[in-house]
């Protein structure tokens, strides 16, 4: 592939189609593109088996009928914890083309609909650029996969992230910019939601994982510059590295704080002393529990 800035030659790619010539089309561009890897599946559970074998980079994907359909696959990567990455890119690659179609892709979580037939080009781009940029990746209740936003800022989700208070010259920018920032909030909140309803008493397992999803929501919260939610946050840390992964470890008061953690994220940034009132009484919690155990 041309230019310097993206190189596929480390990177495998699936395909699922059940035409055996089309799924031949697009492999061959995909090995023309430069991938070290194409794989192809003609139903979705040869895919399956091959997405947990080989964690593909990329997957396209046909709209496939019947009971197992292009769609449940793709909304079952998205889902489920057997995906060996469930932020990987998908692809729809179809002959439909209605806006209807378009959108229960998008909301399958979906990264980008592409209608056949392609060219080398367009596939070529469209590949390079959720490649290099990807989408930052939502978990929500009722929704798993890239952010559906188009428009964003220019914010690398991995890296620094400016902070909530930073001047920007465009309203809409800004509002943009907090828009992404409150969505890496929720989803890293809706993770620790969906590890804490697992937890039990005694599951040092699943406390040791309920603690990493707290870490990881601490280092968002750092990131985007949100004071209330770092500070509850570490407040739940702290409360989860007294107790230690024994039995000790409530899992209702452990809910009861992710719960606040839940309220925080969904209250706006403007109802300051809101914020601060939930993160405060967290903290106030934490202490009393503490002193308790």
């Amino acid at each position: 592939m041309q230019g310097g800035d993206f190189d596929p030659s480390g990177l495998t790619a699936l395909v699922l189609d059940e035409n055996h010539y089309e799924r031949g089309i697009t492999l061959d561009l995909l090995r023309s593109m430069g991938f070290a890897r194409a794989i192809g599946a003609a139903n979705t559970v040869e895919a399956w088996e091959a997405l947990a074998k080989n964690n593909p980079n990329i997957v396209l994907l046909e709209w496939i009928e019947g009971a197992h359909t292009g769609l449940d696959f793709a909304k079952r990567v998205r889902s489920s914890d057997d995906a060996p990455n469930r932020a990987v890119a998908m692809f729809m690659l179809t002959a439909r083309g209605a806006q209807a179609d378009v959108e229960r892709a998008r909301l399958a979580g979906i990264d980008g609909y592409l209608r056949k037939p392609i060219s080398a080009v367009a596939l070529q781009q469209r590949v390079r650029t959720v490649m290099l940029n990807p989408q930052p990746f939502i978990v929500t209740a009722t929704y798993v996969g890239p952010c559906r936003r188009r428009r964003r800022p220019d914010l690398n989700y991995l890296g620094p992230l400016r902070r909530l208070d930073d001047a920007s010259p465009d309203a809409a920018d800004a509002a943009d910019e907090d828009d992404v920032k409150a969505q890496l909030a929720r989803a890293r909140v809706a993770a620790l939601e969906h590890a804490a309803a697992k937890l039990t008493i005694g599951d040092a397992r699943m406390a040791r994982e309920v603690y990493r999803a707290v870490q990881a929501l601490t280092d968002v919260a750092e990131q985007i510059g949100d004071a209330n939610l770092a500070l509850a946050a570490k407040e739940m840390g702290r409360y989860l590295q007294a107790q230690g992964a024994t039995e000790r470890l409530d899992p209702e008061v452990v809910r009861t704080h992710v719960a606040a953690l839940h309220q925080l994220v969904h209250l706006p940034h403007a109802m300051t002393q809101e914020r601060e009132a939930v993160a405060h009484s967290l903290r106030r919690m934490v202490e009393k529990k503490l002193r308790a155990a």
